[in-house]
């Protein structure tokens, strides 16, 4: 039965995922998507409660439960370059779901997602300098990550830059581990 479900859900996912490729978000309606999907109306509503609902459960398969799995096997220091490869992976896709505006838009689940994410990181291992930030909370910190990298991450596949997701992963990498200081070159 679980294994149906799931199915169902795929279809209506992937049918969303079509529709989102070729029709504006606003335009799309719920009989658009069950058509797609080989359903009926009534169906769609046994899995999501509407059309964002589809874009979070996309997160959560597409990324989330993926990246989970590193966390799990505290691989953390891959999750970045798995998010960037994960992007990547359904460029226009993702440029796409970025273009719904609202309080559920993919911008604002991946924001949320990308600060729980950091949120537990911060406080599953200790601080290297906490004296020297003692002052922030973890949550400042984790908004301080979360608004830089999910920004990026955005202007990266919105605007068709030609960085792969490794090239991408390198220089973020580079960008979490130095100071701003130590990316500019100040005269001497």
């Amino acid at each position: 039965m679980e294994d149906k479900k799931e199915l169902t859900k795929d279809l209506l996912t992937m049918s969303f995922k079509e529709l989102v490729m070729q029709t504006p978000f606003d335009k799309i309606t719920i009989k658009m998507i069950t058509d797609g999907a080989g359903v009926i109306r009534p169906t769609f509503y046994k899995h999501f409660q509407d059309k964002y609902e589809v874009i979070e459960w996309i997160l959560e398969k597409e990324i989330a439960d993926k990246i989970q799995v590193l966390v799990d096997n505290n691989m953390e220091e891959g999750v970045f370059r798995l998010l960037c490869s994960c992007l990547e992976k359904d460029r226009e896709l993702y440029k796409r779901l970025y273009t719904i505006e609202g309080p559920n838009s993919f911008e604002n689940l991946l924001y949320q997602y990308v600060f729980n994410l950091l949120l537990s990181l911060l406080n599953k291992y200790p601080l290297r300098s906490p004296d020297k930030i003692a002052m922030l909370s973890k949550d400042a910190l984790a908004r301080f990550y979360t608004f830089g990298l999910t920004d990026s991450l955005k202007y990266w596949i919105t605007h068709d830059t030609p960085y792969s997701s490794d090239q991408v992963w390198e220089a973020y990498n580079y960008i979490i581990r130095n100071s701003i200081l130590d990316v500019i070159e100040f005269p001497r």
